[in-house]
């Protein structure tokens, strides 16, 4: 699931593109990597299975949201090492710290991995989700998430036994009841909330499809300068 020590470092960048760019920017990789020399290594790029459309969309996610990507990571150990002997109420809090950054990563990734004007299905929302949970569960992909550098996904639990494992209050400290007033605003708080993620999500997938629009326009214009100047440079000879 994480990137592997027998990669080269350059792969780091080959892990957060677009799905369909992957295969000749592995390519271009690979023979970047032969023409300087380093055919070894050229030969393991050139092999790299494409990781699936939600392992680079969480990866594309972690390298636009680098704070969320880490505050996940670290929120993740702070849940194991409070989980178990821990204050309850740290636990709690450090439980809907993780959830929050795993929620704008996951909004991020969907973004990316859904068609362009249209709402990602369940099943893509269920696989991102697991993705995350699944790679802040355990060390070594939690370090790949942060640096969005994940290769595959793994069936594992994630995190999801950890919401039960809230230890039992101690005895003469309760905490305070919500009042029936203050809990349907609460949930109008983060629909509105939610809204507004989705909303930005979608806003930032456009503006990257208007900039990588924008650069192909850029270098079409490029190669038809070069065109015309040859042309003429051509005619200016004969």
């Amino acid at each position: 699931m994480t990137m592997s020590n027998d990669l080269p470092a350059e792969v780091e960048k080959l892990l957060a593109v677009r799905p369909d760019e992957f295969v000749d920017e592995r390519q271009r990789l690979a023979r970047q990597l032969r023409d300087a020399g380093r055919s070894d290594e050229a030969a393991t790029v050139a092999q790299l299975r494409k990781p699936s459309p939600v392992v680079l969309a969480v990866n594309r996610a972690a390298r636009a949201r680098p704070k969320a990507a880490r505050a996940a990571a670290n929120a993740a150990l702070r849940v194991k090492r409070t989980q178990v002997g821990g204050d309850p109420e740290v636990f709690r809090e450090t439980l809907a710290e993780l959830e929050y950054s795993l929620k704008l990563l996951a909004d991020v990734a969907l973004a990316h991995v859904a068609p362009s004007g249209k709402p990602p299905t369940e099943a893509m929302r269920r696989r991102v989700r697991d993705l995350l949970r699944n790679a802040v569960a355990d060390d070594e992909t939690r370090e790949a998430l942060a640096r969005g550098v994940l290769i595959e996904e793994t069936e594992t639990t994630g995190f999801a036994p950890l919401a039960g494992m809230v230890k039992t209050p101690v005895r003469g400290k309760r905490s305070a009841a919500p009042t029936s007033r203050t809990k349907p605003q609460d949930e109008k708080r983060r629909e509105r909330e939610r809204a507004l993620r989705d909303k930005l999500a979608r806003a930032e997938h456009d503006l990257n499809e208007a900039r990588r629009s924008a650069q192909a326009a850029e270098r079409r214009r490029k190669n038809a300068e070069q065109a015309v100047a040859s042309i003429r440079a051509r005619l200016e000879r004969l």
